[in-house]
């Protein structure tokens, strides 16, 4: 399941290598949760796409070179993960959907205490479809409210490992209820699709 996750990893690097990656988190603030319609939980997610077009291919040396919207261009090693490389050709796109999620939900006085513990999950196209890959990764734990701004709704969290992040309640969140010491189940997950489109003959 790694080497999925890598491999998706390493086409998403070359197709956002230019300024075109708005799913990264930003770093001008932190990101807006919102209620879920669910009590006590909320959710923020970021997404982004991307196409990039191989430009050349070296199937003995299992290379690929794309080149995205921007123009820019990348040769990749494509590793033995890659079952179906040989259907790859010059002129295929690769279309890329990256997702960062983000579910924070309040454990009541009580409850276990969730320990820093990866997640992920993934899978690979069938024979009869266009190659292709999905993946996910991410990290869940306890996470402890620290510090609250009432006026910028603004929640520091402080994680299991003792990292802080923090994060900006929505307008439909109420922060009435919540107080320093509360405790949160955080759970962040990273997706990645890859799909790759035969150029038309």
């Amino acid at each position: 399941m790694r080497r999925l996750i890598v491999a998706a990893l390493a086409v998403l690097a070359a197709t956002f290598s230019s300024a075109q990656a708005p799913a990264k988190p930003a770093a001008d603030g932190p990101v807006e949760v919102q209620a879920s319609g669910t009590p006590g939980k909320a959710t923020a997610k970021r997404s982004a796409q991307a196409t990039a077009t191989i430009t050349v291919i070296d199937k003995a040396g299992r290379t690929v070179t794309l080149k995205n919207k921007a123009g820019e261009t990348e040769t990749l090693k494509v590793g033995p993960e890659v079952k179906r490389f040989d259907e790859f050709a010059v002129g295929d796109v690769i279309q890329v959907e990256y997702e960062q999620a983000l579910a924070l939900e309040f454990q009541p006085a009580g409850s276990e205490n969730v320990p820093l513990t990866a997640i992920a999950s993934g899978g690979r196209a069938e024979k009869d479809q266009a190659p292709g890959a999905v993946a996910a990764a991410g990290v869940q734990g306890t996470t402890t409210v620290t510090a609250i701004d009432a006026a910028t709704r603004v929640v520091s969290l402080q994680g299991p490992g003792g990292n802080v992040f923090k994060v900006k309640a929505g307008p439909k969140i109420q922060m009435e209820k919540l107080k320093v010491g509360d405790r949160i189940l955080a759970t962040y997950v990273e997706a990645v699709a890859i799909k790759l489109e035969k150029a038309k003959k």
